[in-house]
């Protein structure tokens, strides 16, 4: 724990001093369509090697709103080193119709080694020997996943004696998501196959959900949008509020609601150099029950990524196992230190380098399951803590402002639930 703080305090020290290397020029206006295609290619802690391709195709119009967009739309498709791969359309206009935001994905995900640690953080053990070992049998904390999602949101403004920073939103989600063993057959002699083997059979995971199921979710909220850029702001706060009404496609027994709230805030600390930034973010059943394979997934209005889960992952919480927190309720923040280190125009282009020194930390909110895991000793600890932490630095090449390529290093405080893990990615995580 102190060494992670250590490194926490070298990290934001480090960003500090980096702050006098460039000074940042104004970025000229951009007009009409700009697409850039691009291989995908990264590597990280969470799924390995990947391979594809993406491309964004950005709309700006006369360029009066510069560096914000008028239209959006990027297609991305990835095959990964585990064997994982899918595609991934996301789309945004504020133009289409006049008055109104509409925003839509579609998404199919396939992950042969998807990773399940159990229920509720701390209190499902957890052995690294057990985990993914290269040149091994060993798997025990996977299973397969396939998922299938579509979303649609619109935004408009309320009444126009309210703030115009206040808008209203709904909109719906259509998901499936099927599950089954992981492929590889071999295990440590005398162990089960698998955790979620192991769910299965003591009736954590009910015969009924073991599969997966289909559901349909509708959505409605407000959202406070003070920003002055829509995806690297640099001051402003953004916020949403939103309940989540879900109902059961498979034998509609499963149906619940959702509350969810996210805030990111963006505080100047030197104009066009240091942003310091924050999300708060919570969501909770709050009736009904979730069927277990809904838990891991992290609600939001913008499906940026082909995937949105956790908590515990590069796009939650960063050092902390892919996964690794599933209960019924979470509520985390994510804390990062933005400057601004060196710019350059060139070919065109103006691009920019910028540091990140980041903080995460969550907890859990709503055990699932609790009493009947408690009930299943090889499965359960007794452990009073809650709040799960890690550190970490990310670097960032922008170009253009809206095209951003992104590396993340962190580690997480407590080997029982992190580790040290990279990431590559496009955007900032918030």
């Amino acid at each position: 724990m102190g060494s992670a703080r250590k490194l926490l305090f070298s990290l934001v020290s480090g960003a500090f001093l980096a702050t006098g290397a460039a000074a940042q020029k104004s970025e000229p206006a951009v007009t009409g369509w700009h697409f850039t295609p691009m291989p995908n290619f990264y590597y990280s802690t969470d799924v390995g090697l990947s391979l594809g391709a993406f491309c964004d195709f950005f709309n700006y119009g006369d360029g009066s709103e510069y560096p914000n967009f008028r239209d959006h739309i990027g297609v991305t498709a990835t095959w990964s080193s585990n064997g994982a791969y899918f595609a991934h359309v996301l789309g945004e206009s504020k133009s289409l119709i006049p008055g109104l935001e509409l925003i839509g994905s579609l998404t199919y995900r396939k992950a042969p080694a998807n990773s399940f640690y159990g229920y509720n953080g701390y209190h499902s053990p957890y052995d690294s020997a057990l985990d993914k070992q290269k040149g091994s049998d060993i798997a025990y904390y996977n299973n397969e996943r396939e998922l299938l999602r579509a979303a649609a949101t619109v935004k408009g403004r309320m009444p126009g004696f309210l703030p115009e920073q206040l808008n209203w939103t709904a909109g719906f989600l259509l998901r499936s998501i099927r599950y089954q063993d992981h492929s590889i057959t071999g295990r440590i002699p005398g162990s089960a196959r698998s955790l979620f083997h192991d769910y299965k059979a003591a009736g954590l995971i009910p015969d009924d959900q073991a599969s997966g199921g289909v559901s349909l979710e509708g959505r409605i909220g407000l959202t406070w949008d003070s920003r002055d850029v829509d995806w690297v702001p640099s001051r402003g706060l953004y916020a949403e509020l939103y309940l989540n009404v879900n109902g059961d496609f498979s034998d509609f027994r499963r149906n619940y609601g959702q509350l969810v709230a996210h805030v990111r805030h963006f505080i100047p600390i030197l104009p066009d150099r240091m942003t310091l930034a924050y999300h708060l973010g919570f969501q909770q059943e709050v009736f009904g029950q979730m069927p277990w394979y809904n838990l891991n997934e992290i609600s939001t209005l913008t499906y940026l990524y082909e995937e949105s889960e956790g908590l515990g992952s590069r796009y939650t919480m960063r050092g902390l196992l892919y996964n690794r927190i599933m209960a019924a309720g979470y509520a985390w923040g994510n804390f990062e230190l933005r400057t601004r280190v060196w710019s350059l125009d060139l070919l065109n282009r103006h691009f920019d380098i910028v540091l990140n020194p980041f903080f995460d930390a969550g907890t859990v909110t709503r055990f699932y399951r609790l009493e009947e895991q408690k009930a299943q000793p090889a499965l359960y600890t007794d452990s009073r803590r809650r709040v799960f932490m890690s550190a970490g630095l990310g670097a960032k090449l922008q170009m253009n402002t809206n095209f951003i390529l992104s590396m993340e290093i962190g580690r997480g405080f407590d080997k029982e639930v992190g580790d040290l893990t990279f990431s590559m990615s496009t955007t900032y995580l918030f």
